[in-house]
């Protein structure tokens, strides 16, 4: 009898932890990927949240990009050196039919230092340079929970996120006389990561197990008395 009003402790008390609280989970789906994001609209196609999991909370979605760039410079000038500041950059913005979803911005900054112009525009040799540091890899989000949102990314499909991408290029040398050329290359791809509550027991469905348990022990007692 002892062990029954254990059980019957226990069950009462779980039944009151999870009425008040959902259990709360996570679930991640990946987008194809632009492969040249630059100068073009791409789409990203973002599966949607499957209902029968439960209740969606939130939608965050992350946004990322391969940066590739190659800066470089000559100073022309014959009569001084030059110091020169070249940055490369890249802008990404990912939009849906609520509107804009995530912007991700980029750069990649070198500082020359170059001697007077050695007569060989080249970007080489002692008057200039070439730099090139790989790839750079860059990212930004952005958290959802209003209801356009939460609506749009649920259901069956997938939702057609448009990507475009932009890339612009600075240099500035102190000698005034600058032969310069920024190639850049960079792609754009996304994940979407959907917080969401699983349904928990009605407190009635506990009521009716305590109820059940509480007939098993009365005819214990009964049987036990006869």
């Amino acid at each position: 009898m002892k062990k029954l009003t254990k059980t019957l402790v226990a069950i009462a008390a779980f039944s009151g932890v999870a009425a008040a609280h959902a259990a709360t989970h996570t679930v991640t789906v990946n987008s194809n990927t632009v492969a040249n994001a630059k100068g073009a609209n791409g789409v990203l196609d973002l599966t949607k949240f499957d209902t029968t999991l439960g209740t969606l909370q939130s939608v965050k979605v992350e946004l990322f990009s391969s940066f590739t760039p190659t800066l470089k410079v000559e100073n022309l000038s014959t009569s001084s050196g030059s110091t020169i500041d070249a940055v490369a950059s890249e802008k990404l913005v990912l939009s849906a039919a609520t509107g804009t979803l995530v912007v991700l911005q980029g750069s990649v900054s070198n500082t020359f230092v170059e001697a007077a112009y050695d007569g060989n525009a080249n970007y080489g040799g002692l008057s200039g340079a070439t730099f090139a540091p790989g790839a750079k890899l860059f990212s930004n989000s952005a958290v959802f929970s209003d209801a356009g949102t939460l609506s749009l990314f649920s259901g069956a499909g997938a939702v057609h996120a448009n990507l475009a991408g932009t890339a612009t290029s600075s240099f500035n040398g102190t000698s005034g006389n600058t032969k310069s050329l920024s190639v850049t290359a960079f792609n754009g791809y996304a994940n979407v990561t959907y917080t969401y509550a699983q349904p928990v027991p009605e407190p009635e469905t506990y009521a009716m197990l305590l109820a059940g348990l509480g007939l098993m022990g009365v005819v214990a007692r009964r049987r036990k008395s006869a």
